[in-house]
């Protein structure tokens, strides 16, 4: 019981904290405020692509379907070697 009041609680905050935010970007930002935020979160959100792709062809998150298949054949082909 304990949990879920908890649980409620953070639920209605988290509700309380995203309208004021809401209420505050309609009626306390202009035009021109709205638009700086609408571009610095398509920076953010370009940046973070761009990081994530980098880091993806770092450590080879990103693979080709071919290369795949062609491991997978492989791996096929040296378990039957093996008689399995």
């Amino acid at each position: 019981m304990k949990l879920f009041k908890l649980v409620r609680n953070q639920v209605i905050l988290v509700g309380l904290i995203g309208l004021a935010g809401y209420g505050a970007y309609q009626l306390l930002l202009d035009d021109e405020a709205k638009r700086s935020l609408a571009m610095a979160g398509q920076t953010v959100k370009k940046s973070y692509d761009q990081l994530a792709g980098l880091v993806n062809e770092r450590i080879g998150m990103i693979m080709d379907e071919d290369l795949i298949e062609q491991n997978r054949q492989k791996i096929r082909d040296d378990w039957a070697e093996l008689g399995f």
